[in-house]
């Protein structure tokens, strides 16, 4: 795993404790509907990752994503830009 990818992945889950402190890495690629996040804002988790990575997207596209592991691919993607 790329340092990048290393920082994506613990900013998504330091984001998903606070939510639910019992999530650990393997639930970022569980589908959200197993991890019961119906009110997880995927858009602010976005901008989190916007801010803190400095990593640029689609907040629509982003905020479409069914699964986190996708959710996360993305970000991997546009972090590979570069």
């Amino acid at each position: 795993m790329s340092d990048i990818e290393s920082r994506i992945a613990d900013t998504m889950l330091t984001k998903l404790r606070e939510y639910d402190p019992s999530l650990g890495p393997d639930d970022l690629t569980r589908p959200i509907a197993d991890l019961d996040l119906d009110s997880l804002d995927l858009v602010e988790l976005h901008q989190q990752l916007e801010r803190e990575l400095q990593v640029k997207g689609d907040l629509k596209e982003t905020a479409g994503f069914a699964f986190l592991d996708d959710f996360s691919a993305y970000f991997m993607k546009l972090a590979s830009r570069g």
